[in-house]
């Protein structure tokens, strides 16, 4: 296993870092913008709201390589264009990110109590005001463990990426055990990557609903 990982190690390095790219290029587009719209779809419009749920329920239905093989094929000779694939893999998991986290926190101000609320108007507090001062900070504590978790998912998603010629890990790991052939090796290292990863994130997660987490009477 440390011999091919030693002799190839400039290829395995290349795709960590195009799987690292991809993953915080997914993380930068979906969790920024599902903060936005979970926030005005939950407190501001109920348009919003709908939207974020009708588009929650696709998510669940169309399969995630569905629809990356989709926005990479059909799509593109519809309109015409080509684009690179690794964009193609950022738009993709990025709307689906962006919409979970959207939904995570419109579900999670559908739940706070509306004392919270009617104590910023006693203070003359005004919406806005509310939803940043008392709101939010109450929600992210509640909704982190559950962004965090999607986050984990989204770097699983990026496997997928492979399927359309991005050359992430996962393909790398593929290019290599075609040249050497020993898939005992290779993919034993591939597993021990997202072991390395992923645990450390799942016990944090753990770790943080058992002390962080507030709870409603």
């Amino acid at each position: 296993m440390l011999e091919v990982l030693v002799e190839y190690k400039h290829l395995f390095f290349e795709g960590f870092l195009t799987t690292v790219k991809l993953l915080l290029s997914i993380i930068a587009v979906g969790v920024p913008l599902g903060l936005l719209f979970g926030v005005w779809g939950g407190r501001y419009s109920k348009t919003i709201s709908w939207l974020v749920s009708i588009l929650k329920f696709l998510t669940k239905v169309i399969p995630v390589l569905v629809l990356l093989f989709w926005l990479h094929f059909p799509l593109q000779s519809i309109l015409g264009i080509v684009v690179d694939p690794f964009f193609t893999t950022i738009i993709a998991l990025g709307f689906v990110n962006l919409i979970s986290v959207a939904f995570i926190i419109q579900s999670e101000l559908k739940l706070l109590p509306i004392s919270y609320r009617d104590v910023g108007t006693t203070l003359g507090m005004t919406k806005g005001q509310i939803v940043r001062y008392i709101e939010l900070p109450i929600l992210m504590k509640r909704a982190l463990p559950s962004i965090a978790l999607n986050q984990a998912v989204m770097l699983e998603y990026t496997l997928f990426a492979s399927l359309i010629s991005v050359p992430e890990l996962f393909r790398v790991s593929q290019s290599v055990n075609a040249m050497v052939y020993d898939p005992v090796s290779i993919y034993s290292l591939l597993v021990l990557f997202f072991v390395i990863i992923l645990t450390p994130l799942h016990l944090f997660i753990m770790w943080y609903k058992k002390r962080n987490v507030i709870e409603y009477d």
